[in-house]
């Protein structure tokens, strides 16, 4: 394959072609589950986020890498249905904080806990273990290259 950036042919281990396509037909599925429990990849995506500490809408956007005006919709829709609130900024009055409310960390909690009831049909299959271990390793590599992000760690 060419690298068109730099002109050099660099061959492709094919476990990387399917471990991305693997991740492309499970969002698939998540994005079925969420349908399922009345949320978006998203509006998950804000939850997990907020779940960290009040952010403001700008901050939200950034890190789920969509528009403002996307992100807006988006806020608008969460608040309407009681999954986040507004807050003031302490430091700058002028500014909103957007923060889970007790709604929205239960839906939170509710699809996380369907996302992984589903997952054990597909571990059963093979090495259970090794596949766990595999992807625990994955987010901790993913959580440590996010930018003052802390770990996406799981409650025991």
């Amino acid at each position: 394959m060419t690298d068109k950036r730099n002109g050099t042919t660099e061959e492709i281990d094919r476990r990387l072609i399917l471990m991305a396509r693997t991740v492309v037909v499970l969002f698939r599925q998540f994005e079925q589950i969420a349908r399922e429990m009345d949320i978006t990849i998203p509006q998950y995506r804000f939850l997990l986020f907020l779940k960290r500490g009040p952010k403001r809408a700008g901050e939200l956007a950034v890190e789920a890498a969509i528009r403002k005006p996307t992100a807006s919709g988006l806020i608008a829709d969460m608040e309407k249905r009681g999954l986040i609130e507004r807050a003031p900024d302490k430091d700058d009055g002028r500014s909103i904080r957007l923060t889970l409310t007790k709604k929205g960390l239960t839906k939170h909690r509710e699809f996380e806990e369907a996302l992984a009831r589903y997952l054990p049909s597909l571990v059963e299959e093979g090495d259970a273990e090794r596949m766990l271990e595999a992807f625990t390793e994955l987010a901790y590599i993913i959580d440590s290259k996010r930018e003052g992000a802390g770990p996406l760690e799981v409650e025991e």
